[in-house]
């Protein structure tokens, strides 16, 4: 699936230099600075080990802010090129829907998969198999924030693809799930079945 990514990407780079506007900054849409200013910072006061899913250039910042309180960031990535953006010392190429093998030898704490399901983990067939695999590398109670849109794909949590491994949480002083009015974006915070 990296193909269809970068295609999907350079589609809509491609479409708003042709329409004379600048390529959208991903930091402004709303859905990114609640993530910045909301659970970046309650993940990392809850410190532990934080795996980050999916490095590019605008998430090498949030590891910092992750490791202000104490975090130790973990990052991965299946295509090789972007290891670049990971966390440096700290970074494993490979498929998220193979995490347990890629991660056999640590768990985590918690686990932040933002704009990955529906941007190349896209069938409920490799949903279910990363989730699975995440849950396998996640402590008993730690926490999964998966952050997905409802143009891309149907309802994970709704559809039960999440209920064999984890429960909605209430996280950072909101509800399991945090929805935006000017966006598709949503956040479901689960936890990890005992």
């Amino acid at each position: 699936m990296p193909s269809f990514l970068n295609t999907l990407s350079s589609g809509i780079a491609a479409a708003f230099r042709s329409s004379g506007k600048r390529t959208p900054d991903i930091q402004q849409f709303s859905d990114r600075k609640f993530l910045r200013e909301v659970y970046l910072p309650a993940f990392g006061q809850s410190s532990g080990r934080i795996l980050w899913v999916g490095c590019r250039k605008y998430t090498a910042g949030y590891y910092a802010l992750l490791e202000q309180a104490g975090a130790e960031v973990w990052t991965t990535d299946i295509e090789s090129r972007l290891a670049r953006w990971g966390r440096k010392g700290r970074h494993r190429t490979g498929d998220i829907c193979e995490a347990d093998r890629l991660f056999a030898d640590t768990t985590f704490d918690a686990v932040l998969c933002n704009g990955v399901l529906g941007y190349g983990v896209d069938s409920v067939g490799q949903q279910t198999q990363a989730l699975e695999a995440l849950s396998r590398i996640l402590i008993p109670g730690g926490r999964l924030l998966i952050g997905w849109n409802t143009d891309k794909i149907s309802d994970p949590v709704a559809a039960g693809l999440t209920s064999s491994w984890f429960s909605p949480v209430r996280f950072a002083g909101q509800s399991s799930r945090v929805r935006f009015d000017d966006s598709t974006h949503v956040y479901d915070c689960l936890s990890r079945n005992p």
